[in-house]
């Protein structure tokens, strides 16, 4: 059920530094509720998590996303666990998306430095 990836996320390396969780799913659920516009070429993350919330719940997002950084499932098992069995495919969306956002909190971590 879990991936030995750890994700550089301040609950796993220990790192202040590092964004945390949180930070993630901060910006998940303001681009989900404000997505960039279509030409931008990470648009699609935004899609998915909107399509995310308005099917299931802020919090069904909140448990994927913490499920897929700090518990080390698998984005289908992510999927299942926070939207069922049927929806897994949401799973493995949102489960891109948040790999997608905390990569941007890392890169502009990294030029702020």
């Amino acid at each position: 059920m879990s991936t030995d990836e750890t994700y550089r996320v301040r609950e796993n390396t220990g790192n202040s530094t590092h964004p945390s969780v949180d930070d993630v799913i901060e910006l998940a659920l303001e681009r989900a509720a404000d997505p960039r516009p279509e030409q931008d070429p990470d648009a699609h993350f935004d899609r998915y998590v909107s399509t995310a919330v308005e099917a299931h719940s802020k919090s069904a997002v909140t448990e994927c996303i913490r499920l897929v950084l700090i518990e080390g499932f698998t984005q289908r098992s992510a999927g299942v666990k926070a939207f069922g069995e049927d929806d897994y495919v949401r799973g493995i969306e949102v489960g891109v998306a948040s790999r997608s956002y905390l990569r941007e909190l890392l890169d502009e971590q990294a030029t702020e430095s």
